[in-house]
């Protein structure tokens, strides 16, 4: 009786058990994303080629007078093709090291290969460094923020692969304008190539841009993390949400998760890699012959310069547009809209030279079009088989895009093809791509993989398994 009288405070409500948390962070997802996307930046200059051909031509031609456009093309053909290799190779260096170091590893890579290119004096010397080091290195590097930032927002794929390689359509914009400066600051017209005031700037060129290459990446490359177990609880914690507000989009099948072994097994692996070099056909060609085409028909160096930057704002734009459009309207829809559109606007490429503004609404449309895959095959990737692997699985894909640089270089070569005609085959190119994706869904895979469950909102799953 004389004891404390009894307390009549609530006990604390167990904030976790709720399902809440009483302050939400920031996921650091989005920390990824920005990250990735400034590493891009400079991963996506690959795209500078077409500004920089007329320059790193003309240089070479010091040394061989007798070089072409159509010869020096392979060091930009091969650029996918060494990234092709690199990718596999940075998808299995995260699963050792993490994707930190591994994309440091790959962007010290990449810049080597351009900053050593300023001693390269062959069309051979100069693919093996600013080619097949630089993709190499770049491809190690690619799917590092892309498949770090999937493990943190699992339900955002297509828009955290759009920021991220939004950076890779931007970063072409911004160091078209450096390399003209460098190279062609008083805006010399090539008759068809420079002279040597112009050229002798090339070596530089590299110099400049392999220190900014590797001061850039590192920086977004050290923001780079894995969640650990407690992030992800804490994640489950502060972003509740019931099965029925958010059900999944129809092709993901949950649980599943396909190694490339198994992933090779599956006819939709081939289908993936078929329209990869189907899709970006049309995009390759004009990214890589833009300039060169336009100064045969008497545009001037600084308004193809100015086109070239300008595209690769909307080659940004589209892929931050396509990744969106796939997380609402799902990854069929979203790639029909983008093939179909490309094969007619590819149509028009030829004849629209007749004036400069409709040269500019062209060539700005068709890459944005053409930035439109490289957000949309990982998330489809992913969708289907799985986040675990998708940097490998996705690197066996985007062979399909180094095939395409390829195929294009051997018809661009050919003397009995006209450059019309390769056109005409990209727009028909792009429209099959688009009738293959009708054939393309999330149905149970043939490899070893959890099944599928039935189409419905996950709470209606589980009601059934009850």
């Amino acid at each position: 009786l004389c004891g404390p009288a009894p307390s009549h405070k609530k006990p604390p409500i167990n904030m976790e058990a709720k399902g809440q948390v009483k302050t939400a962070s920031l996921n650091y997802g989005w920390v990824v994303a920005c990250a990735g996307f400034f590493m891009h930046l400079c991963l996506g200059t690959m795209y500078c080629w077409g500004a920089f051909t007329p320059y790193i031509t003309s240089y070479l031609r010091k040394y061989n007078p007798h070089l072409t456009y159509n010869d020096t093309i392979i060091v930009f053909m091969l650029i996918p093709a060494a990234q092709t290799v690199g990718m596999p190779i940075g998808g299995t260096l995260m699963t050792k090291i993490g994707p930190r170091y591994t994309a440091l590893i790959g962007c010290w890579i990449m810049a080597f290969g351009v900053f050593v290119s300023a001693f390269a004096t062959t069309v051979f010397q100069t693919t093996l460094t600013y080619g097949i080091i630089y993709g190499l290195g770049m491809g190690m590097a690619y799917m590092c923020p892309i498949a770090c930032g999937f493990k943190w927002l699992p339900t955002y794929k297509g828009l955290l692969s759009g920021i991220v390689v939004t950076g890779f359509g931007l970063g072409g914009a911004i160091f078209n304008i450096i390399g003209a400066a460098i190279c062609n600051p008083g805006n010399k017209a090539a008759n068809p190539y420079f002279g040597d005031d112009v050229a002798d700037n090339v070596p530089r060129l590299y110099m400049t841009l392999g220190c900014i290459y590797a001061a850039c990446t590192s920086i977004g490359a050290l923001l780079l993390r894995d969640p650990t177990a407690e992030d992800l609880r804490e994640l489950r914690i502060a972003a509740p949400q019931k099965d029925e507000e958010k059900p999944l989009v129809p092709q993901e099948r949950p649980g599943v998760e396909v190694a490339p072994v198994d992933f090779l097994k599956d006819v939709r692996s081939y289908m993936l890699w078929v329209m990869m070099t189907l899709s970006t056909s049309s995009g390759v060609l004009v990214v890589s012959t833009y300039k060169t085409f336009g100064a045969i028909h008497g545009f001037s160096d600084q308004f193809l310069t100015i086109i070239g930057s300008l595209c690769l704002v909307f080659n940004g734009f589209g892929r931050l547009l396509y990744g969106y459009l796939n997380d609402k309207i799902g990854f069929q829809k979203t790639m029909m809209v983008c093939f179909f559109s490309q094969a007619c606007i590819a149509l028009v490429f030829v004849g629209s030279t007749a004036a400069s503004f409709l040269y500019t609404i062209v060539v700005c449309s068709m890459i944005l079009n053409y930035g439109a895959n490289f957000p949309l095959y990982p998330t489809v990737t992913a969708e289907i088989f799985g986040k675990r692997h998708v940097a490998a699985n996705y690197g066996i894909v985007f062979s399909g895009f180094a095939a395409a640089g390829i195929l294009l270089k051997l018809a661009l070569s050919a003397p009995s093809i006209s450059f019309g005609t390769v056109v005409f085959g990209t727009a028909v190119a792009s429209g099959l791509a688009g009738v293959g994706t009708f054939f393309l869904d999330g149905t149970a895979s043939s490899s070893k993989a959890a099944p599928s469950l039935p189409k419905g909102g996950v709470a209606k799953k589980l009601k059934a398994a009850a």
